[in-house]
This record gives structure tokens, sequence and C-alpha cells, in this order.
């Protein structure tokens, strides 16, 4: 029994003495050979005592336990920070990470390499730095982000090696981080936004308890009402028990109908993004110059497939409209429902972009029977809603639906059509005017003013010498 425990503690013992050596699994041997050298030149020196074969031999042992040493102590005294300013940015925006690499051992950091498992499109924070002992190392990773989603940054792994690359050490830094990239947002100019209709009941009875997205008055406490209509700021500043009423707006709620029917948007020979209507017709010029201005990112000039420009048009109209005070919902599905009953203010903007912020044309739903989805459908239950639908499909089968949902509705209804370059809808724009709604075709390859334009970016030259210099705009 007594050996027993005594065995068990002999291996605790060296497991943690291993742990220690290995600084928690953290240490390696990269060249296994290295060790060899040493005891073969001793065996030699004691087989044949020759002064400077035992000298060759402790010599060796001595650099191998200096790598050791040297690794050792650095990989336990180097600190690793990295901080992203926002976890959260738009289509156009720039993700900016600051890096920190702090060395507080009396050994330098010869070179550390540091690589980041991220899924951002574009953007890799990748590299290879050094430190001076108790020197504290800052830079910064900048890149564009240019695809909407949902991503994650990190773990890091780190590695390191000692001078002559005997041992080597690596792990896993930091857990993973999630960001979102949301849809950029335009102004859709030559569209204006239709707008739904309740009857035409004065304001005085539109004021109600029943609860919608805005507040429309305070009234004094009856017994019956619902506690949780209560107004407590109010009342602590009053003393007094007042209740909220509830505006039903006279214009009825916008339904914003996004298309992601995965036949609505065939797939695009790669080149057709980045032609405009113009170069279609004119053949395009090679010119020859000389500049030292590093090229600019192309993503900036827009969405560069049909989906995407799909995406940013919904969510650019639902901002026009809740900036307008209507009350915005949505509905789209890609395999996935995705609704959004309707709301106001800029919180629900946010709804709105969340839903859409993954969105793909994986949908088996065509866009005639999104729209009659039927008596439990939360649009079809508004009697008095417009709708928006937004489709890249250009044949017109959903016409005869979009006929059906208007008919006896009071409120309005609009298409927002999705073509690529020089893509014409003179057709379906007459037949959808024939049955009483508008329609606006918007092509690939136009340019859309930013409803939030990004900063200018400072102008990359290259110098005379080979190196980057930034200029202010």
């Amino acid at each position: 029994m007594n050996s027993s425990a005594a065995l068990r503690k002999a291996r605790a013992t060296l497991q943690d003495w291993c742990e220690r050596l290995t600084f928690h699994g953290r240490l390696r041997l990269r060249q296994p050979w290295a060790l060899a050298p040493g005891p073969l030149v001793l065996i030699l020196a004691l087989l044949f005592p020759y002064r400077w074969l035992f000298f060759l031999a402790y010599a060796w042992f001595m650099v191998v336990g200096f790598s050791y040493l040297w690794l050792w102590v650095v990989a336990r005294n180097i600190r690793l920070q990295r901080a992203l300013k926002s976890a959260w940015a738009e289509v156009g925006d720039e993700l900016e990470e600051q890096w920190q690499l702090i060395n507080t051992a009396w050994l330098p950091v010869l070179w550390l390499e540091i690589d980041d498992v991220s899924t951002v499109p574009g953007y890799s924070a990748r590299r290879v730095a050094a430190a001076s002992p108790g020197e504290t190392q800052h830079w910064e990773t900048v890149a564009r982000c240019t695809r909407r989603g949902v991503y994650t940054l990190g773990p890091l792994t780190v590695r390191m090696a000692d001078p002559l690359a005997i041992f080597g050490a690596e792990w896993l830094q930091g857990e993973p981080r999630q960001i979102v990239v949301y849809p950029t947002l335009v102004r859709v100019p030559n569209l204006i936004t239709p707008r739904g209709q309740s009857g035409g009941l004065a304001r005085a009875d539109l004021l109600q308890q029943m609860a919608t997205p805005s507040v429309g008055g305070l009234r004094e406490y009856v017994p019956g009402d619902l506690p949780s209509r209560i107004h407590w700021p109010t009342v602590a500043r009053t003393d007094q028990l007042m209740v909220k009423e509830f505006d039903q707006e006279r214009a009825g709620a916008l339904w914003i109908a996004l298309d992601l029917f995965r036949g609505s948007y065939p797939v695009l020979p790669s080149t057709a993004a980045a032609l405009t209507p113009q170069s279609l017709v004119e053949p395009q010029q090679q010119s020859y110059g000389q500049s030292s201005v590093v090229a600019d990112d192309p993503h900036e000039h827009g969405p560069d497939t049909l989906l995407e420009l799909a995406v940013v048009l919904a969510c650019s109209l639902a901002a026009q409209a809740l900036s307008a005070g209507q009350s915005v919902g949505l509905i789209a599905d890609d395999g996935q429902q995705r609704i959004v009953t309707p709301g106001q203010g800029p919180r629900h903007l946010w709804r709105i972009l969340g839903a859409l912020v993954d969105a793909q044309a994986t949908g088996t739903i065509t866009p005639g029977r999104l729209m009659a989805r039927g008596p439990g459908s939360p649009m079809a239950r508004s009697s008095g809603a417009a709708l928006l639908l937004v489709t890249a499909d250009l044949g017109g089968s959903w016409v005869g639906d979009l006929a059906g949902w208007q008919s006896g509705r009071s409120g309005g209804a609009q298409v927002v059509l999705i073509g690529a370059a020089g893509a014409r809808a003179d057709e379906i724009i007459g037949r959808v005017s024939a049955i009483g709604s508008t329609a606006q075709l918007y092509r690939l390859g136009e340019r859309l003013p930013a409803l939030h334009p990004a900063r200018p970016r400072p102008v990359a030259r290259v110098s005379p010498l080979g190196r980057i210099q930034r200029e202010s705009p």
C-alpha cells in the first residue's frame, strides 16, 4: 500500500517537473538530432582520453542548455494583447485592431510569429515581431470590411524559438471573438416608399391602450388598467399614477418583402460586377502612365453581386422609411424565416440589419409565394399595410400574385427590381403599372451615394526608395 502511494507520488512529482520544464506543454524539441552530438563526443572522450574531446562535449551541452534556458525565460515573460476598436462595422468601414507586445524578460525576443485564425474576408493579422529586453512594441492592423456577415477573430497561434532553433514554443492565446459586419446603407434616389392606410379615424380615436411602437400621451390611472402600462418616471416625478396611451398610426405599416429565392439570382461572370452600363457600349482604352499612388480598394465602389445589391437596397429603403416616421416590417426567407414585425426608431433599424446580416440566396420560396404566405402571415393580417417588394426576378411570374395581394387593400405597393449591368425591364415595369403599382429598376454597377460616407483615408504613395508613405487627403 505504501509502495503504491509512493509510486503515485513519484509520478505526480515527475509530471509536475515535466509541466514546469515544458512550460505546460508549450516548449518542445524542434531538432532531436541536436541532443546526439554531445553524448557521442563524451563517449569518444571516455574511450580516447583527449582533452579537446571533453571540451567539445561540455561546450555542446552548454550550447543546448543555454538555448533551452533562453526560450524558457523568454516564453514565460512575454505578453501579447490585442484590442478591437468596435465589435461591429458596416461594409466599407475599416476594421482596426491595436496590438501590444510586452517583453519583461532580460533576454530579447528574436522573432515571434503571430498567426490569427480569422474569418473576416481580406483581413490578416499575421505578423513576425521582435522586442528587446524590457521593450514594449505597439502596432495596429487595418482592413476594409468588404462583405456583410458574422465573422470570428482569433484565437491567436504564437510561435517562437531559441537563436539556434533547437527548441520551439507554440501556444494558443485568447478566445474567439465575434464581429458583425452590417450591410452598407445608401441613398436611394427617385423612389418614394409607399404608405399604408388604416382608415379615416380622428386622432382622438386613435389613442388606445393597445400596445404599439409609439406612445401618444398619458392619462390618469383608472381601476382596471394594466400595471405594465403605468409610466413610472411620471409617477416618480408627480406622485400621481399615470398610464400610457398608444398611438395607432393613421398610416399603416410598410412591409419590405426581400426575395431570396435561389432561382432569382443567376450566377454572373466574375467581370460583370466591375462593368458599368457605359463600359458595355464604349470600348475600354488602355493607357499607360507612371504614378506613385497605391491602388485603392475596388470594393468601395458598391455591391458586386445581385444579392448584395438587393440586401443593400432593402436595408436602405427601411432606413429611409423609418427616418420619415413610418412603421416598417420585414419578411424574407432563405430557408430560414426572417420576419421582423413592424416598428419604429433607430433601434428597429438595427433589428432589420441584424436579420439580413447573413442572408443568402438559398430560399425555395418564390416572390409570389412570399407575398401570399396565407392568412397566418403577419403581413397578410395587415389590411392597410403597404408593400415594397425587392426582387431580382425580371421574368414577372410574380405580377399576378402582386395584383392579388393589392386587391381589396387600401395600402399601396411598389417593386424594386434588381438587374445586371445593361439589363432592361421595360416590359415588366409596364405590367406592374397596369395593375396600379410602380416599379423601379436598379442595375449592378450604378453608383449610389453612401448614407454614412466613410472617412477619407490617407493617400498611400511609394517613395523613390520603395517605402510606402501615407499622406493626409
